[in-house]
């Protein structure tokens, strides 16, 4: 038999084969993990404060604030998006100075604060102070998922020095 009609018979095979993997697949068959009684692959397990949180001291238009990244991680350890509630609270010397809590739940939470770019959570978080020049805040992030997981993370970011 020539080869170009032996791969004409098993076409139909092949195509076979490949719809019932993508059918498996979209019906979510072989894809449960362990964990919180999930069965989607790729939900949030593990979270944190990006070091790409980047803080904005007051200028005469605006008040400091600081731009939060939070990032979630799935078992595999990429990034991922995550479905519940995200509060960031800012603290210096002790006191809140800032909070701020994203809706996670729908689309409008995601498109307001998803960064396609660094595939993290941005929120810009406005502050009560303007800490001084080389002070630290601590950023602190608090997860409620649909699912019932909590997760908590934080990092402490240095306040700039001023421009020259």
């Amino acid at each position: 038999m020539a080869p170009s009609r032996a791969l004409a018979r098993m076409l139909p095979l092949a195509m076979a084969a490949a719809l019932a993997a993508c059918e498996a697949q979209r019906t979510g068959r072989s894809v449960a993990t362990e964990g919180a009684g999930s069965t989607w692959r790729w939900r949030a397990e593990k979270m944190e404060v990006s070091a790409l949180s980047t803080p904005f001291p007051a200028t005469a238009e605006a008040p400091a604030s600081i731009e939060a990244h939070v990032e979630f991680f799935d078992a595999d350890e990429d990034e991922t998006k995550a479905i519940g509630a995200l509060a960031v609270t800012v603290m210096f010397d002790g006191n809140q100075v800032g909070r701020l809590v994203a809706d996670l739940e729908g689309m409008g939470g995601h498109a307001r604060f998803w960064d396609r770019a660094t595939r993290t959570y941005a929120l810009r978080i406005p502050l009560s102070v303007d800490p001084h020049s080389g002070r630290t805040v601590s950023v602190r992030a608090a997860f409620d998922g649909s699912d019932g997981s909590r997760m908590t993370a934080s990092r402490d970011v240095r306040w700039p020095e001023p421009g020259r």
